[in-house]
């Protein structure tokens, strides 16, 4: 492709007039219109400017195919995001699944250790999975730092729906799990005698939490494709003395501070769950320690009777992860500029009109209007 198919391309690609690039680079409409009817090219700085404002390099810009470019970078971002994807929802849903083995397994009288070998299994494998995919996702963005992926709109108008469905039936099968546990529940009893059967209660806990593991799998995931989509992770740096793109991308180094404190917060808060999650797994009762200790079975009865032990401290962690989507919501809008509010509010209400001073400067009097 020549240097003007690439610069249609991508002025069409990014949904762009000739009068908006023109804007954008200072220059003339019809100085645009004759780079697209190839009679003559930009100067360098244009050039560099251009592979600024559309994240292309200048050999692609002017020697190669910048589409092919970005069908390649697509299916290779698009292949390695979904492998990301599965493994991260799967970390959640393998602790929860462990966990309801365990209630099941001491329920059933299984021995207290080996039902805790069981659960240390399973987190066992979630950690394994989080430091190999981790680790994974860390050497590709090395290996491809230059990868710069673009979905059709179609694509993107198919994964909103889909988006949508999947926050929906995951919400829909967390509700209809507490219902079931709630319509269940007996009353101050532990063992259920329906007539033909006998069980303890704590036998519904796996069940319930098995269901809970496949909803936590499939909002992740969803959050994960939407990262994906939205191409959250690839930030390009505006560049002071150049035009800021229209891309939520681009950000300023006041941005990026800002990403990077809220980050630091929720590291630190998950740090502590996994400290209380430990904590509170291993010394149900500090007290009893410092008396001369207990034998395995007060430490089951603690275990059983919510008084500690990893029956109940998993619970740090989805404490943690609402605790950073709160530290999010919140430091986000106390350090998000005019700018972003604004093409913010613009985004989630296409109906929003912002008017500016010199609009209302020059709007007439409306009193003067109804006078005549």
């Amino acid at each position: 492709m020549s240097f003007a198919d690439n610069l249609v391309y991508l002025r069409q690609h990014y949904g762009v007039t000739q009068e908006a690039l023109a804007e954008q680079l200072g220059v003339s409409r019809q100085t645009v219109s004759k780079w697209e009817a190839n009679i003559n090219f930009p100067e360098t700085d244009k050039l560099l400017m251009l592979c600024d404002l559309y994240h292309t390099n200048l050999d692609d810009l002017m020697r190669g195919s910048v589409q092919i470019a970005n069908v390649h970078d697509t299916e290779l971002y698009d292949a390695h995001m979904n492998r990301h994807s599965l493994a991260v929802a799967a970390i959640p849903s393998l602790v929860l699944i462990g966990v309801g083995l365990l209630i099941m397994f001491d329920a059933s009288g299984f021995p207290s250790n080996l039902s805790t070998v069981v659960l240390f299994m399973f987190i066992i494998a979630a950690s394994i999975i989080g430091i190999v995919t981790g680790l994974g996702h860390t050497e590709f963005k090395r290996k491809h730092a230059g990868i710069d992926p673009h979905y059709p709109a179609d694509v993107l108008d198919r994964f909103g729906r889909r988006f949508t469905a999947m926050i929906a039936i995951g919400v829909g099968i967390i509700l209809l799990d507490v219902i079931a546990l709630i319509g269940f529940s007996p009353e101050n009893v532990d063992i259920v005698d329906l007539g033909f059967i006998t069980f303890h209660f704590d036998l519904f806990m796996g069940p319930f939490l098995f269901v809970m593991a496949v909803a936590v799998g499939v909002l992740v995931y969803a959050g994960m494709q939407k990262e994906k989509y939205d191409r959250s992770e690839i930030t390009y740096i505006a560049k002071d003395g150049t035009v800021k793109p229209n891309d939520p991308r681009t950000k300023t180094a006041t941005e990026l501070k800002r990403d990077h404190i809220l980050g630091c917060i929720c590291g630190a808060i998950m740090i502590l769950a996994v400290v209380v999650f430990l904590v509170w797994g291993f010394l149900p009762s500090v007290g009893d320690f410092a008396s001369g200790g207990f034998d395995k079975f007060e430490l089951k009865e603690y275990i059983r009777g919510g008084y500690g032990g990893f029956a109940v401290s998993w619970i740090a962690f989805p404490v943690g992860g609402l605790l950073c989507a709160v530290v999010c919501v919140i430091g986000s809008a106390l350090f998000k500029s005019n700018e972003e509010l604004i093409a913010e509010a613009r985004k989630e209400n296409p109906w929003v009109k912002i008017e500016d001073d010199a609009s209302v400067s020059d709007a007439p009097d409306p009193s003067h209007r109804n006078a005549h």
